[in-house]
């Protein structure tokens, strides 16, 4: 019996041991890829940014002293001159002032007249020894005392008349009227905007990123254009480079000036056209971008091993279809340009171009 188990299941025995045995693997075979190879240029890039119009200074007149706006000579978009008039106010009350303090200083300088005339009196009386030494004192106090008052009267009444120039509002430089603060009949405030002036000069103003304000130096020449007619064009120079960035959107602001014949109104949409200096670069798909952690990196064939290594780049700037890479490859990489996402570090690849070539 035991013998007949052993017969039936000796077959099966045997087979179960052989199937123990690790059949053959088979290699892989590599991952076809498309590559380029680097080509190192030294490129040059055409930057146009927008922005807009603006007066190189825009200053807040107001009139020092309060009081009543009688007249307002002006309406927004009024060209003005240097020393032309904008504002008055009613002057009633300051003209009683300068009148009262004038009246003060004539009264005062009347008593300076005779205070002195009272010391040359008592002076001839010492000298004819009719007169004492203390009066002669008291004359003499009694003039310094006259004078202080008509020193006092004077300042008044000069204070007066300028408080009266006051009540009128003039330009300080040619301009424009940019906006109105006050209407007549109102009462204002000292230092309450009542008029702003724009200079005439005026400036191009963009927004751009901290790599084009590294790569521009301050002396390029930019190309300023309307954006309603691209005909009228004139070339400016970068006046001011803002110290810092926006907090918001990290970008600096600059203002180009523009000569004073440009014909280019306030708030007018313009572009700015600056060419770059060339850099060595390398432009590749954009296709053929992946990460390395939280850097951008490519793909590089190692043509010795024929295997991937990922390599960290940095990345100068990117276009719809294409990416430029400013630093981290080097003249004869090949780059794989396709697949990236499913592709490994290590892996073996076979460059498709060389089975094009066969």
């Amino acid at each position: 019996m035991n013998r007949a188990v052993l017969t039936v299941f000796a077959p099966a025995l045997v087979a179960s041991a052989l199937g123990c045995r690790e059949a053959p693997s088979t290699p892989i075979a590599p991952r076809p890829v498309r590559t380029v190879t680097v080509a190192i240029a030294n490129g040059s890039d055409t930057v146009v940014q927008t922005g807009d119009v603006q007066p190189r200074r825009e200053t807040d007149l107001a009139l020092q002293i309060e009081g009543r706006i009688a007249r307002r000579l002006v309406e927004v978009g009024a060209a003005v001159a240097r020393g032309q008039i904008l504002a008055r106010l009613d002057d009633g009350l300051v003209q009683n002032e300068v009148r009262a303090a004038q009246a003060e200083l004539t009264s005062t300088a009347a008593a300076l007249e005779l205070a002195r005339g009272n010391l040359a009196r008592q002076n001839k009386l010492f000298a004819a020894q009719s007169a004492s030494a203390q009066q002669i004192d008291e004359a003499t106090a009694a003039v310094r005392s006259a004078i202080a008052r008509n020193d006092v009267a004077a300042a008044a009444a000069l204070n007066a008349r300028r408080k009266l120039g006051y009540t009128t509002l003039v330009a300080p430089e040619d301009g424009v009227v940019t906006a109105v603060g006050a209407n007549p009949g109102q009462v204002v405030a000292p230092g309450q905007m009542v008029v702003r002036v724009a200079t005439q000069e005026r400036d191009a103003v963009f927004t751009i990123s901290d790599r084009i304000v590294a790569a521009t130096s301050r002396d390029v020449k930019i190309r300023v254009q309307l954006v309603s007619d691209p005909a009228v064009a004139v070339v400016g120079a970068v006046r001011e480079v803002s110290p810092a960035a926006d907090p918001v959107t990290r970008t600096y602001r600059v203002r180009v000036a523009l000569p004073g014949t440009a014909p280019m109104p306030l708030g007018a949409s313009v572009t700015g056209t600056v060419e770059l200096p060339a850099e060595p670069v390398v432009a590749l798909p954009a296709s053929a971008l992946t990460s390395d952690g939280d850097r951008p990196a490519v793909f590089v064939v190692d043509l010795a091993t024929e295997q991937l290594r990922r390599r960290a780049v940095t990345v100068a700037r990117y276009g719809d279809d294409r990416v430029v890479i400013a630093s981290g490859l080097h003249d004869g990489d090949r780059v794989v340009t396709a697949g990236v996402s499913k592709l490994r570090p290590g892996q073996r690849v076979a460059l498709a171009e060389r089975g094009t070539e066969k």
